[in-house]
């Protein structure tokens, strides 16, 4: 009998309205816009809204979304990571200090003293980036959700959670990438409606392609394509310049590509094409030379060879702003994952830059790479009786243990060291509808006049940086396990 009086409250009823925003909205074009999805009444036939509105779904409903946010949680959650809360502006500035003052020496008696040189201190420069969704519905639509609270509720239970499964599953692989916003390259394209895709993130390292792109897709989104990694200018540019990923296909021949099935080529696409988020409004790439993603990884933890300027800074100028790189694909390692490795790496990594890593982030393939290298050492007490399969797998460097932190959407070839407190997360608070006007609704117009349709529009601002790469490492060339 509460909850009755509850929901007939004014205040449920103004709840209700602010959250019926969340529900169609899809994350899968960050950087640029989640989605603009129009919600209407199909009279006859079936759409997103009548089924919602006609159904009651019962536990337990089949969830078949693959996705992961293994990557974000360990920046979110490493009490090492610093967030800073910002007030806004144009960009963040960070002053680094790069070489010590000089002036000193040993001198006989009522000798010159050593002269003095000051000290290499230059700004590094970060800016918020932001990730922009809108929603948008019929007003016959807004008003049937509202008034049938048990159609409304059910929907709320499925849709809310998935909203935050693409959002986090598409931050995600920004933390992998390096800004630019790409997500693979075009391999070919056999014919009909697939399209194979190689080069993860678009990225080679040590001469080899990254595999495994088909990781940074997901079914439903929408990507564009450009001859070239700034995503200037984009093929067919217009209102036919994306194609909607209908079926995401690993179970290919071969590991050099996946294909991706779509509705459309558009007739632009072409071999060797920069892939990126994108739909007929815009797309994830970089704007004038300037990212609309957030940094991850493989810009932050890099010698040059990826990102050749970061956060402002020329890397061929100061070689304390270029991280450790390994390349595990020679002798004595070729390709395998193992302890000799990680310590070689950690080692060098102390050594160069006076790094302490107290993260490992590496694949599964990497993981089962470690766990076949390190499972010989295994001592059998009792040969009676055995238990199969790994857990966790922990490593220890200089007294610090830490347990290997796996990612799925890490490409294989890839491992990275982390010294966590040299990283920053910068937020502008969290996601905020806009209520510039007055309310977070605002009318649909045209050239013609007004509609009765509504949208609102949503916005998150984050960046991610790095005050000291060279306390981090990069393994690149690993094989396959």
């Amino acid at each position: 009998m509460k909850l009755l009086k509850y929901l007939n409250t004014n205040l449920a009823f103004m709840v209700l309205c602010a959250l019926v925003v969340l529900l169609g909205m899809d994350a899968s074009h960050p950087g640029v816009s989640l989605a603009a999805v129009t919600t209407a009444f199909n009279a006859g036939g079936a759409s997103d809204i009548n089924e919602a509105l006609k159904i009651f779904f019962n536990d337990p409903v089949a969830y078949n979304v693959v996705s992961d946010s293994e990557l974000m949680t360990l920046f979110q959650e490493d009490n090492n990571v610093k967030q800073d809360e910002t007030t806004g502006g144009r960009y963040i500035e960070t002053a680094q200090y790069f070489t010590l003052p000089a002036g000193v020496g040993a001198r006989a008696e009522n000798e010159y003293i050593p002269v003095p040189d000051g000290p290499v201190i230059k700004n590094s420069r970060v800016e918020l980036k932001k990730i922009q969704g809108t929603v948008e519905m019929t007003g016959d639509v807004m008003r049937r959700v509202q008034g049938d609270m048990g159609a409304y509720l059910n929907w709320m239970e499925r849709a809310l959670p998935d909203l935050v499964t693409r959002l986090n599953n598409e931050t995600d692989r920004m933390l992998l990438g390096y800004g630019n916003g790409a997500k693979s390259r075009i391999q070919a394209l056999p014919g009909g409606v697939v399209i194979r895709v190689n080069r993860a993130f678009g990225v080679s390292i040590n001469g080899q392609p990254l595999t495994d792109s088909f990781l940074q897709f997901l079914e439903g989104e929408r990507i564009v394509a450009s001859a070239n990694a700034n995503g200037n200018p984009l093929r067919t540019p217009g209102s036919g310049q994306s194609a909607r990923v209908v079926n995401v296909n690993p179970d290919t021949s071969t590991t050099a590509y996946q294909e991706l099935t779509v509705d459309a080529i558009p007739a632009g696409f072409a071999a060797d094409d920069y892939l990126f988020a994108g739909d007929p409004s815009g797309a994830s790439a970089q704007n004038g030379g300037v990212d609309r993603e957030c940094m991850g990884l493989l810009g932050m933890v890099d010698d040059g060879t990826v990102l050749a300027t970061f956060q402002n800074l020329a890397r061929a100028t100061y070689k304390l702003w270029n991280s450790v790189a390994v390349d595990a694909s020679v002798a004595p390692y070729n390709g395998v994952l193992n302890e000799d490795l990680i310590v070689y790496a950690d080692d060098t990594t102390f050594v160069m830059g006076g790094g302490k890593i107290n993260a490992l982030v590496a694949s599964r393939s990497g993981a089962r790479s470690l766990w076949k290298s390190l499972k010989g050492d295994k001592v059998i007490n009792d040969p009676r009786s055995y238990t199969a399969g790994k857990d966790g797998i922990f490593v220890t460097l200089g007294g610090r243990q830490f347990e290997l932190r796996v990612c799925r959407k890490m490409p294989p070839e890839l491992c990275f060291g982390l010294q966590t407190d040299t990283f920053k997360r910068w937020t502008l608070g969290g996601w905020v509808w806009d209520d510039t006007p007055g309310a977070i609704w605002n009318r649909v117009t045209d050239a013609t006049g007004r509609k009765d349709a509504f949208y609102a529009v949503g916005n998150m601002y984050l960046q991610m940086g790095c005050m000291a790469p060279r306390k981090n490492f990069r393994i690149g060339g690993l094989a396959r396990a």
